[in-house]
């Protein structure tokens, strides 16, 4: 295994000392891509793949380092153009992401004071779970009956596949409470 870690020890060291504008702009960036990638449907043996919600994935991450101004308004924009991508009442998407961003950065803040392994591997799943009933209520709430679970239960799937695949790239590096959180 280490032998396969060491063409990315480089990377790694490169993004630990990485500054937190370069940090929010790397995962803004994968975000757009994600995002952007989306919008093609991509269809697998006749069925239409669940995307990833890479916003909350952001907002989850993000959360980690507590509140800042600068995850806030990138969270906001991610919002509104999931919004009309979507074709969702304006704002629904960006209170989801909001919403999901102040659960992770209170939930970080109360628990992972050490960042110990248990709250690293098992809180951005309970955070996502938590941003896709935000998710669940509000189309319920907007449509004016529960919506089906289903569709909603693939895109956690994948939420949380690219979770563990890129989440640590939205870590700004900072403990919670230290140095005014997010910052920006």
């Amino acid at each position: 295994m280490t032998a396969l870690m060491r063409p990315l020890r480089p990377l790694a060291d490169w993004w630990r000392q990485a500054s937190l504008p370069m940090r929010l702009g790397v995962g803004s960036g994968l975000v757009v891509l994600i995002g952007l990638t989306g919008l093609t449907p991509i269809m697998m043996q006749g069925l239409a793949l669940a995307w990833p919600y890479a916003a909350l994935v952001a907002a989850v991450g993000w959360g980690r380092s507590g509140f800042g101004f600068g995850p806030l308004g990138l969270l906001i924009g991610f919002g509104f153009a999931q919004d009309i991508a979507a074709t969702a009442p304006l704002g629904s998407f960006a209170l989801i992401n909001l919403l999901t961003y102040g659960t992770s950065s209170f939930l970080y803040q109360m628990f992972d004071s050490e960042r110990s392994q248990g709250i690293v591997l098992g809180l951005p799943i309970v955070l996502l779970l938590i941003g896709f009933i935000f998710v669940w209520s509000l189309a319920s709430l907007v449509s004016g009956h529960p919506e089906r679970v289903q569709p909603l239960l693939s895109a956690l799937i994948t939420t949380a596949v690219l979770q563990a695949i890129i989440g640590p790239l939205f870590d700004l590096g900072r403990a919670p409470g230290l140095d005014g959180g997010g910052g920006l």
